[in-house]
């Protein structure tokens, strides 16, 4: 895209595709921009060297959301 990530991240955040909750340091996108088709949250399940699990997220911006 030609543009630093974290200008992406401060772009988005000021124009109001995504928010971080209050001491977190997780990305959420707000939920009119992912019914629209334009962000997506992708989970993911980690298995630690203990057994236990961590569940990371992410937020995606879509190919629509590329375009719009």
């Amino acid at each position: 895209l030609g543009i630093r990530p974290k200008d992406m991240f401060d772009w988005l955040a000021h124009n109001g595709w995504i928010y971080k909750r209050a001491n977190s340091p997780t990305w959420l996108g707000f939920q009119t921009k992912c019914n629209q088709g334009l962000l997506e949250h992708k989970t993911t399940t980690v298995l630690r060297t203990d057994g236990s699990e961590k569940i990371t997220e992410q937020v995606r911006v879509t190919a629509k959301g590329l375009s719009a």
